[in-house]
């Protein structure tokens, strides 16, 4: 939960107070960034079928305190499957979708190949960091429920194809 010292207003979010930095806990003022960042998460879920009306605002919120205080966790690629795209012959198209964050992203969970769609929050080079889409994800020794923070290398990633509907739809309700 972030609190802000000017209206004491309480935001719930899905981290806890051991993956925020310290500045987290401290009185921080937003940025207009901060604002614009907010606005483009809402932008880009409120027409998907992934996240109810309900979880708009918190989705949100909480992909803004990842963003800005989220400490470095330790990526989790093991449990998940290369991506097609990660083949050298594709990198161009790699690097297209990954400076489009944020953004709807899926990957595969190895052991049962099961495909999991998480918001790409943000990154620096091979790590991208995301947010859990899904009610929970249980991996031997990981267990997250949705909103959750998930680090994982960009050649595990690919765009999400339900984000792709959605983009389309939005795109047609304002054409």
């Amino acid at each position: 939960m972030l609190c802000s010292d000017a209206t004491q207003r309480k935001i719930r979010t899905a981290l806890k107070g051991e993956m925020l930095c310290q500045q987290a806990l401290s009185r921080c003022d937003c940025e207009t960034e901060d604002f614009l960042f907010y606005s483009q998460i809402i932008d880009l879920i409120e027409y998907s079928d992934l996240i109810t009306p309900s979880q708009l605002e918190f989705i949100a919120y909480t992909a803004v305190a990842a963003r800005l205080f989220l400490l470095p966790i330790q990526p989790k690629s093991w449990f998940f499957e290369f991506a097609p795209h990660s083949q050298p012959q594709n990198q161009s198209a790699e690097s297209d979708w990954l400076n489009d964050m944020p953004a709807f992203v899926q990957t595969t969970i190895k052991q049962n190949q099961q495909p999991i769609t998480l918001l790409a929050v943000g990154g620096d080079g091979d790590v991208v960091d995301c947010l859990l889409l899904e009610a929970q994800l249980e991996l031997p020794g990981l267990r997250l429920q949705f909103g959750q923070p998930l680090r994982i290398f960009n050649n595990r990633l690919q765009p999400s194809a339900i984000a792709v509907q959605s983009e389309r739809l939005w795109q047609q309700q304002y054409a």
